[in-house]
């Protein structure tokens, strides 16, 4: 970054103006090294010269060289001026000899405004080892001239005098080029926290974006399994007993009894839907599950158990607590409803694919083990139009990891079997 030279920070200090140094426009420093040479003639005109003479007891008069000398070493000086913003230390160097130079032939104010602007420009822009050699230097030339000035006159008035002047001369340059240049650093360092802000914020943005998508993709997929569970599996067992009875000779009493099956779904289906609709539009109290209805209930398989046998599947049921019967065993609500949606599942998938004969497992204990199986005999055949996608078998296995379970379906000899372990916490 382009700081400021001495002559650009010059108004600003004497009218006590704004500290914003980075936001102006900064002048090249080949304007900066002209506007010297300017100044310097300017002076040279008015005569400012020799006016230093009293520093050196042991330099030349001001009687004794041409006053136009003077215009030798600021003009390179000037000339070096112009390098001050990538050598530094070398232009200070340059501009430190023509002072030198300068101050035996009488010196003048013109070099001093030269030397300010090179040690001013080393503390802004160089780098630590040139500020610390620079900084040692002027320390040492200093000590030197004071220790010669001494030496070269008894007045003890001579060295005191010239210390104080050069320290004035070089120390001030340099203690503005650095405090120009930290609060620099300081405004590059505030800017830099500020980049640093905005991109976290950025980044807070994108991972609550993120987040609200996660939210939304699991909301969708539970609102999937639901419909799933609630209108597929109802769906499935319309059209499968349907099916069944059409497949048939025409039985009157067969027939009304699937018709009635069929209603019974119907409705079901319907409250099903109503209370899941419930469910969505309102806000669950806190531990309370989201999807649950009051007809989706191991108690009430019983109806689905029925349907099962009407449309031909030969089921064995295997219930020691009579969880089937609304026995006194009182099972988590959740795992009440995960329990009914999974037996409801699986059934309608034996009855999809043509299981044979099936067994119903349902041992409580300290968990829950809920069993699937069949033989895999026709039973009866599935219409194409009936085969699954797999997304019971993905809910179901969704429900029974959500509650801390297990969940495995897969070939079982020549027939299928889910089986599901629930554990058996209490609310």
């Amino acid at each position: 970054m382009d700081r400021p030279t001495l002559l650009q920070q010059l108004p600003a200090a004497l009218l006590g103006g704004g500290s914003s140094l980075r936001a102006r426009d900064r002048r090249l420093a080949w304007l900066d090294a002209g506007v010297v040479l300017v100044a310097g003639l300017v002076l040279f005109l008015l005569g400012q010269v020799g006016s230093v003479r009293g520093l050196h007891p042991f330099g030349l008069g001001s009687d004794s060289a041409p006053a136009w000398w003077h215009l030798v070493p600021l003009a390179l000086a000037a000339g070096a001026l112009v390098l001050k913003r990538r050598r530094p230390l070398i232009v200070v160097a340059v501009v430190a000899l023509c002072f030198v130079g300068d101050l035996l032939i009488g010196g003048s104010v013109a070099m001093v405004v030269a030397l300010w602007d090179a040690l001013f420009a080393l503390h802004l822009h160089g780098s630590s080892l040139a500020r610390r050699i620079t900084t040692g230097s002027v320390v040492a030339a200093i000590a030197a001239a004071v220790v010669a000035s001494a030496a070269a006159t008894p007045d003890p008035r001579t060295p005191a005098v010239l210390a104080l002047t050069l320290v004035a001369l070089v120390v001030t340059p340099m203690w503005w080029g650095n405090n120009v240049r930290q609060g620099s650093e300081l405004a590059d360092a505030a800017d830099e926290r500020a980049r640093l802000e905005r991109e976290r914020s950025t980044a807070m943005l994108r991972l609550a974006d993120a987040e609200r998508h996660d939210a939304v993709r699991a909301e969708r997929a539970a609102v999937a399994r639901d419909l799933h569970d609630v209108v597929a599996s109802h769906l499935s067992a319309i059209a499968l007993t349907s099916g069944a009875a059409l497949a048939g000779d025409q039985d009157p009493e067969r027939d009304r009894a699937a018709l009635r099956a069929v209603r019974a779904e119907s409705l079901a289906s319907l409250d099903d839907m109503q209370a899941m609709i419930r469910v969505l539009r309102a806000d669950p109290a806190p531990g309370e599950p989201e999807d649950l209805t009051a007809a989706s209930r191991t108690a009430n398989l019983g109806p689905v158990l029925e349907q099962a046998r009407l449309a031909g599947l030969p089921l064995q049921v295997e219930d020691p607590r009579g969880l089937l019967d609304g026995a006194d065993l009182a099972l988590p609500v959740a795992v009440d409803h995960a329990v009914y949606r999974i037996v409801r599942e699986s059934l309608t998938n034996v009855l999809k694919h043509g299981g044979g004969a099936t067994h119903l497992r349902l041992v409580p204990g300290d968990v829950l083990e809920v069993e699937v199986s069949d033989e895999g005999a026709a039973g009866a055949a599935a219409e194409p139009e009936t085969a699954g996608s797999g997304t019971g078998l993905v809910s179901m296995r969704e429900r029974a990891e959500a509650l801390g379970g297990t969940f495995e379906a897969g070939p079982d000899g020549a027939g299928w079997r889910v089986r599901a372990v629930l554990p058996l916490r209490k609310e």
